[in-house]
């Protein structure tokens, strides 16, 4: 064998990359990353900025389970995304009321995911993987799960979804390299990582057949082999899925009906929605919260003509599977799947709003961004090519500006909304709402009722409404919406609370009691329970409205409210068998510790209190500091009222109403 020459010096040599190429090279990947996080808060800026809207009320700032008031553990029983309820708990210790924090928190998340799916992007060799995780970063479609703080479930899940996915690519590479401690590693970190995307939002569970279309993406086949690997991923979806069907079944049960339609209707508006939610992503304008319902007759052979669209491009796509086809179908195959959840064929409340949403294509969209770099490279000349791409990101990127500015409050949302949808009778109510805190009450009236001619079982609209006319002083035009909104939700609580109120502004006490009672039977809430207890002292039943006192304080310890009126009942209350002067004052020293001692009111029910324990001469040291502060205040008639109490004080005598 004759020894193989040298090389000439026109011959190149094939070397690894120098050191000094390497270091330039990840130098570049790093601050490429850093980039990718800054667009994506600068396009995110003003919802960063922006305040609690629609669910998020109820989620975060409503919501006991968040808040702490059944303890950690309940929220693995009461919801299906408890790690994203976890989650929110977490941030209300830190961020407490504050959006600002939660909003911060989805943003960087969001950016994470970006570079996530770069990194996951890179292992597949996808090229233009930095370029489709910037797209993903700055595209308008993901604002509606980005500035939506309820919505955490979609950032923090795709999180999970794409470590599990990278994970799985890590056994794989360690598989086929005989690496088996790391592959065994690989394995058991991709199913926690699912386990995990899982109890944050249930809409993951089409990893598995993900994985097995990258499967066969990669290889052009599928072995029994992969099938006995993602076996246990299908074990978890299967759980999952069904446990979200029954917590959505359970959610719904006693409403109307989410969807009318039968199995051929549902799969008809499956292909309008597939199509819907491409053309979102591929041309972003016109976004909007809630999109107008669509109407299906699937007895129309229009209805069917989108969905079998759909399988001729999937059936040309696998025609040329051996070519370019192979990609497309990974792309839209892989879109499509993800999709398959929302796409109507199980029962979701939001569909009773809308057949469609952005933010039901936050995890699919990634799919099609990491197909687009290809996409585009194929259509445009090289020279041309970086300019495109940065057109693309600076357009994406001012559009999600100005969608974000739309999220940043309830007022500008819902504004939009009915702008582009004046049929979504959702909005319609939710705008009417902001009216009547704004007390443009006409305006508010309006709203209401255009909400109720959409949708006339409305049962929010009608309580709505029945208050706006209570505080316009038409109570007889009101109480008729009341009625209307307990027959179609007998269990609300809150339209209870509402008609009490609007009872007890006529006078009408024993009627507002006896809804409060209901209310509070239907949901013990506090607010509640304070309501129905100062009704009821008001009505000479001093010992029924201190169990109710006593009952908010084993829920809320803290509440000054129900410290300061129980105190009161038991110092200085009419009826002697209720008055307890020890008690009034433990609770009274209590409020009055939680003001610094700095508020009149609490000092002046501390006095009574003493007063009543027979401690006089401490009643007169509060009653004078009471005096004090709200003659500082510029309260007169308070501080009037206390210098009568100082001369039952000064002669040994407790006051009693």
């Amino acid at each position: 064998m004759s020894p193989v020459p040298e090389p000439t010096p026109d011959t190149p040599k094939l070397t690894e990359p120098s050191l000094s190429a390497r270091v330039f090279r990840n130098h570049l990947t790093v601050w490429s990353a850093i980039l990718i996080v800054l667009l994506a808060l600068a396009a995110y800026w003003p919802a960063l900025r922006g305040e609690f809207i629609w669910d998020d009320t109820l989620l975060v700032q409503k919501n006991p389970l968040v808040k702490g008031e059944f303890g950690l553990h309940s929220i693995w029983f009461r919801t299906d995304f408890p790690l994203s309820l976890a989650a929110l708990w977490a941030q209300w210790l830190v961020w407490g009321n504050h959006p600002a924090g939660y909003h911060i928190v989805n943003a960087l998340l969001h950016a994470a995911n970006a570079l996530l799916l770069w990194r996951v992007l890179e292992r597949l060799n996808i090229r233009g993987a930095g370029f489709a995780a910037a797209l993903f970063a700055v595209h308008p479609v993901c604002v509606a799960s980005v500035a939506w703080i309820s919505e955490l479930k979609n950032t923090l899940s795709l999180a999970f979804f794409l470590l599990s996915f990278l994970a799985f690519l890590t056994f794989e590479t360690a598989r086929t390299e005989g690496k088996n401690r790391k592959a065994k590693t690989g394995y058991v970190l991709s199913l926690a990582a699912f386990l995990l995307a899982l109890f944050s939002k249930t809409s993951t569970v089409m990893l598995p057949v993900v994985l097995l279309g990258c499967a066969w993406w990669q290889r052009g086949r599928l072995s029994r082999q992969d099938w006995l690997r993602v076996s246990p991923f299908f074990v978890l979806a299967l759980v999952f899925g069904c446990l979200t069907i029954w917590f959505q079944h359970r959610m719904m049960s006693g409403g109307g009906p989410v969807q009318t339609e039968n199995f051929p209707g549902r799969l008809a508006g499956a292909g309008m929605a597939l199509w819907f939610y491409l053309g979102k992503a591929l041309w972003p304008l016109n976004l909007n919260l809630i999109y107008p319902r669509w109407t299906i007759d699937p007895a129309n052979i229009l209805s069917w003509l989108p969905g079998l669209l759909w399988i001729g491009v999937l059936f040309l796509c696998w025609r040329y599977r051996r070519g370019w086809g192979r990609h497309a179908l990974f792309a839209l195959g892989g879109f499509m799947v993800m999709l398959f959840p929302v796409l109507g064929f199980f029962d979701m409340y939001f569909l009773a709003l809308s057949r469609v949403s952005d933010h039901f294509q936050y995890l699919p969209l990634i799919f099609l961004v990491s197909a687009l770099p290809a996409a585009l490279g194929a259509l445009f000349p090289d020279r041309v090519f970086p300019w495109v791409r940065l057109a693309l990101i600076v357009v994406l990127s001012g559009l999600t500006l100005q969608r974000a500015r739309v999220f940043a409050s309830d007022e500008t949302l819902w504004t939009d909304t009915l702008a582009k949808n004046p049929r979504a009778w959702t909005a319609q109510n939710n705008l009417g709402s902001i009216r009547a805190r704004q007390g443009k009450f006409d305006e508010a009236a309006k709203h209401f009722e255009a909400s109720l001619q959409i949708n006339p079982e409305n049962a929010g609209a009608h309580c709505n409404l029945a208050g706006a006319l209570s505080l316009q002083g038409k109570f007889a035009e009101a109480e008729p919406h009341f009625q209307t909104a307990l027959r179609l939700k007998p269990r609300d609580a809150e339209v209870r609370r509402s008609y009490a109120s609007a009872l007890a502004g006529q006078g009408r006490f024993e009627p507002a009691i006896a809804q409060l009672s209901e209310a509070v039977r239907i949901e013990p809430e506090p607010g509640s329970r304070l309501q129905l207890a100062t009704l009821l002292y008001q009505t000479g039943r001093p010992a029924e409205a201190a169990t109710e006192y006593r009952q908010v304080l084993a829920a809320q310890p803290d509440s000054l409210e129900a410290l300061n009126n129980l105190a009161w009942l038991l110092a200085a209350g009419r009826d002697s068998t209720v008055r307890n002067g020890d008690e009034a004052v433990r609770l009274a020293e209590r409020a009055c510790r939680l003001t610094n001692y700095q508020q009149a009111r609490t000092l002046g029910i501390l006095g009574a209190a003493y007063a009543e324990a027979g401690r006089f001469n401490d009643a007169v040291a509060a009653a004078e500091k009471a005096v004090d502060l709200a003659t500082a205040a510029g309260d007169a008639q308070f501080a009037g009222m206390n210098r009568q109490l100082l001369e039952f004080y000064r002669a040994g005598k407790a006051f009693h109403e």
